[in-house]
């Protein structure tokens, strides 16, 4: 018995680094586009920061994303509610896309709903009950977002690569502080999904695996 509490106990905790992987590395990638901006290509400082503004809306669409998480009893179900709230969200995003002419904004919102849909996917099956636990994972969600929009957007954060020619040859569309100082966008972005990784890591807004998978897995 306590050797299986064990080995359930260590693929849970997998579970749970499996699901941070994609956090860790948004994190890796606007640590790298800080430190060398031409990285991963010539224009994105303005991509950088629609990918933050994208994170809000996925965030505002999170509360709705719990409760698809939870009422469906099948994971089908599950995943077809979500991709639905997605399409709908989509609509609000291509107004972003015709706004600042490019497709960037759909594609970003996209993989970002996707790094979401892993606690679908990888996790148990959630049950109504399990819903406080994913709005504690929200609630951290949204902390982290305005507590380091609140911290980057005050505090003096190094410009790193991020220089004046660098600004010049890559100009914003966005407008505001994080047009005029993009590296701080970029600093709120690495340190964001570092964050929300390692909660993640830790089961921050996870349900416990404590029951056996059932027949509503299927």
């Amino acid at each position: 018995m306590a050797s299986s509490a064990a080995s359930e106990s260590r693929a849970f905790s997998f579970t749970h680094l499996i699901a941070a992987i994609p956090d860790f590395g948004l994190a890796g990638f606007f640590a790298i586009s800080w430190v060398a901006p031409y990285t991963f290509g010539d224009h994105m400082l303005s991509r950088l920061e629609l990918m933050m503004l994208m994170e809000f809306i996925i965030l505002h669409s999170s509360a709705f994303l719990a409760f698809a998480m939870t009422m469906p009893s099948s994971r089908i179900l599950r995943i077809g509610a979500v991709i639905g709230l997605g399409l709908l969200y989509t609509m609000l995003v291509g107004a972003f896309s015709l706004s600042f002419h490019t497709w960037w904004p759909i594609a970003s919102f996209w993989i970002l709903l996707t790094n979401r849909m892993l606690a679908i996917v990888l996790g148990k099956t959630p049950k109504e009950r399990d819903l406080g636990f994913i709005v504690v994972g929200w609630a951290v969600g949204v902390a982290c977002y305005l507590g380091y929009v609140l911290l980057t957007s005050t505090v003096n954060m190094p410009r790193l690569g991020v220089t004046l020619a660098v600004q010049a040859a890559q100009p914003s569309s966005v407008g505001g502080l994080w047009a005029q100082e993009p590296w701080r966008v970029i600093a709120f972005g690495t340190f964001y999904y570092a964050t929300i990784a390692v909660t993640e890591v830790f089961g921050v807004g996870a349900p416990p695996a404590s029951e056996p998978p059932g027949d509503d897995y299927l």
